[in-house]
């Protein structure tokens, strides 16, 4: 169904225009605030990566004494007693 025209609601308002915007102005200590949580956002993130490209080299040394030399590998596989018989 096509619709020609506006919706029967918006002919019983009485004023079709929208309502009137508010003037409220940001002020500049309100620009400050959100610049300043920004930045700490931001000096967070870039602390964070600092701090963890320090401990790559502790946990990776970590890594190679106590995980890789306590634990056994899996055992083999059985090998046939020929190794060209099927």
């Amino acid at each position: 169904m096509a619709m020609i025209g506006p919706p029967s609601w918006a002919l019983r308002r009485k004023n079709l225009q929208p309502p009137p915007r508010s003037d409220r102005r940001v002020s500049p200590w309100q620009w400050l605030l959100v610049a300043g949580a920004v930045l700490l956002v931001i000096a967070v993130g870039v602390l964070a990566w600092r701090v963890s490209r320090l401990a790559v080299p502790t946990l990776v040394n970590w890594q190679i004494t106590v995980v890789d030399e306590t634990s056994d590998a899996p055992p083999l596989p059985d090998l046939p007693a020929d190794p060209f018989t099927r």
